[in-house]
C-alpha cells in the first residue's frame, strides 16, 4: 500500500511538473499578401461610446524593482481615456510570465501595416522562454498575463502621484482589441502535422459569453479556449501568414466585448510552438487597445465542446456533453452509426440559451439498443448555428457488453485519423483524469472529466493535434492509475 501511494504522490508530481496549458487547434489556410482593411478599420462611428485607450510613456511604478519586465510589476499611464468627462488612468500589472520572456512591456515605436506610428496602443514585445530548435524542443506554448486596472485621475496634473490612483472606477462598453495576431510556418503547414510558431491572444472569462469574442468571418485564426488557472480563458490562436508592423488586418484581428461595468480586465499575449523547422527565439511585436474595431463581416466565436462522452448500461447509452459559448446556436442533432462512417439522425437538444452565471451547459440524450442489431455503435453531434452553419463532434464508439472492463480500451489502435475512443467502467460516478505522455515522459495533452457507473466511452481532446509516435494514456480515477499505450501513424 505505501509503494502505491508513493506511487500516486510520483505521478501527481510528474503531472504538475509536466503539465502545459492545451494546445489550439491547427491554422487555417491564408494567404500573406492578403490584408482586409481600410482608414477607418478600427475608428468608432459617430454616436458610438466605447472607451478609447491611449497607453503612451507608462512609468514603472513598483511591484518588481529586480526585474521590472517580470511577474509582479506594476506600470502606471496617465490620462488612458476620457468617459464621461472624467480622466480615466491606469495601471498595468504583469500577473504572471509562464515559459516567456517580456522584452519590452509597451513599444511606443510600433507602427501599423502601413508604417503608421502605434506608439498610442499597448504593444509589448515577447518572445519564448528558450531557443526552439524542432522537434527537440517539442511542442511549446507561453504567454504574459497582463492585468489592466482602471482609476479616476483625482487631480489633473500630469505627474506619478499615487493620488491619482487611488480611486477605482468601473467602466462600461469596453471592448478590448488583439491586433495582428499571426505567426510563420516553420517546416510545413498542413492540418495537425503542420510546423508553425504563431502568437495567441486571450482573455480572462467574466461570465457567460463574456466577455463575447469576434473576429472577421474570413479569419486566418483558430477559436481558442482553455481553464487555466482556475479561470476560463477565451480568444484565438494565429494563423501562420505573416503581415508587415503590427497590422490591422481583418482577418489577423479579434475583438473581445464585455458586458457590464468591470474595474479592470485581464489578457493573455502568448505563443504557439508545434516542432519541425527551427524558429529560434523570435522576438514578436504585439498590439492592442480598448477601442471599436469594424469588421467587413463580423462573426462570433463558434460554440465549443468542452467534453463529449457515453456510457453504457442495461442496454442504454446515454450521451453526455459539456458546452460553452452558444451565441447564435439553434440546436445539437445527435446522430448514430453501425460503421463509423454513414451516420443517421436519432434525436436532437435545443440549445438551453444564456443563464446569468453559467459559463457551461450540460446535455444529455438517451438511446435504446435493446432491439437494434449489431454490437458497435458510433455516435457524434451535429452542431447547427441560426445562420445554418455547423460543426461536427469528434466521434466516440460504445460497443454492447455485459461484462464489465478490466483496465481501459483503446479504439481504434494505432489511431489514423486523429479521432479515437478510451473506454473503461466505473464503479460509481466520479471524475477522471486523463493524461496523455509522449516518450519522454512529458504531459501532451490533459482533460479532466465526469464518468458514471457503468461502461465509460469518452473522446480525447485535440487528439489529432499528435504528431507520429508512441505514446501513453494514463487515466487516473479514484486513486487507481491504468495506462496503455498506443501509437499515431498518418
Amino acid at each position: 500500500m505505501n509503494k502505491f501511494l508513493s506511487l500516486l504522490m510520483l505521478l501527481s508530481a510528474t503531472f504538475a511538473a509536466n503539465a502545459q496549458i492545451p494546445a489550439p487547434g491547427a491554422p487555417p489556410t491564408c494567404n500573406s499578401s492578403s490584408c482586409i482593411t481600410n482608414s477607418l478599420i478600427d475608428v468608432c462611428p459617430p454616436g458610438t461610446n466605447n472607451v478609447v485607450s491611449a497607453t503612451e510613456g507608462g512609468i514603472y511604478n513598483r511591484g518588481n524593482d529586480a526585474n521590472r519586465l517580470a511577474a509582479g510589476a506594476i506600470w502606471r499611464y496617465r490620462n488612458m481615456a476620457v468617459v464621461s468627462g472624467v480622466t480615466i488612468n491606469v495601471e498595468v500589472s504583469v500577473d504572471e510570465v509562464y515559459q516567456a520572456t517580456l522584452a519590452s512591456i509597451d513599444d511606443d515605436n510600433a507602427v501599423d501595416q502601413s508604417n503608421v506610428s502605434m506608439a498610442s496602443y499597448f504593444c509589448p514585445r515577447i518572445s519564448a522562454d528558450q531557443s526552439l530548435v524542432g522537434s527537440a524542443s517539442g511542442d511549446r506554448r507561453g504567454y504574459v498575463q497582463f492585468t489592466m486596472r482602471f482609476f479616476k485621475n483625482s487631480t489633473g496634473a500630469n505627474n506619478n502621484t499615487n493620488a491619482d490612483f487611488a480611486t477605482p472606477v468601473n467602466l462600461t462598453n469596453l471592448n478590448y482589441v488583439h491586433y495582428d495576431i499571426d505567426g510563420f510556418s516553420s517546416g510545413g503547414n498542413v492540418g495537425a502535422a503542420g510546423r508553425w510558431y504563431r502568437e495567441t491572444g486571450m482573455a480572462k472569462k467574466v461570465g457567460t459569453n463574456n466577455p463575447q469574442v469576434i473576429s472577421n468571418a474570413t479569419t486566418d485564426l483558430s477559436a481558442y479556449l482553455y481553464n487555466s488557472g482556475g479561470s476560463d480563458w477565451t480568444g484565438f490562436a494565429g494563423g501562420i501568414c505573416e503581415k508587415d508592423g503590427v497590422s490591422k488586418c481583418a482577418q489577423n484581428a479579434a475583438a473581445f466585448k464585455y458586458n457590464g461595468a468591470f474595474p479592470s480586465i485581464t489578457f493573455r499575449m502568448g505563443y504557439d510552438y508545434n516542432p519541425g523547422g527551427t524558429a529560434g527565439r523570435p522576438v514578436r511585436q504585439y498590439g492592442s487597445r480598448l477601442g471599436c474595431f469594424n469588421f467587413p463581416q463580423e462573426s462570433v466565436l463558434p460554440v465549443t465542446l468542452v467534453s463529449f462522452n457515453a456510457i453504457f448500461r442495461n442496454n442504454v447509452t446515454t450521451l453526455k456533453w459539456v458546452s460553452e459559448n452558444e451565441v447564435n446556436f439553434e440546436k445539437y442533432i445527435v446522430e448514430r452509426s453501425n460503421d463509423g462512417l454513414s451516420f443517421s439522425e436519432i434525436g436532437q437538444q435545443s440549445a438551453q440559451g444564456s443563464v446569468s452565471g453559467e459559463t457551461k451547459k450540460n446535455y444529455e440524450y438517451s438511446d435504446n439498443l435493446a432491439s437494434a442489431s449489431g454490437n458497435v455503435f458510433y455516435y457524434r453531434l451535429k452542431m447547427l448555428d441560426i445562420d445554418r452553419k455547423y460543426t461536427y463532434s469528434s466521434t466516440i464508439m460504445v460497443r454492447k457488453e455485459a461484462a464489465a472492463l478490466n483496465g481501459i480500451v483503446l479504439n481504434p489502435n494505432p489511431v489514423t485519423n486523429g479521432i479515437t475512443t478510451v473506454r473503461f467502467s466505473a464503479r460509481r460516478t466520479s471524475s477522471a483524469d486523463i493524461r496523455v505522455l509522449d516518450m519522454s515522459g512529458r504531459t501532451v495533452l490533459q482533460q479532466q472529466t465526469k464518468v458514471y457507473e457503468g461502461s465509460n466511452s469518452l473522446s480525447i481532446n485535440q487528439i489529432d493535434k499528435l504528431p507520429p509516435g508512441i505514446y501513453s494514456l494514463q487515466l487516473m480515477n479514484e486513486g487507481e492509475v491504468s495506462v496503455i499505450k498506443f501509437s499515431v501513424v498518418r
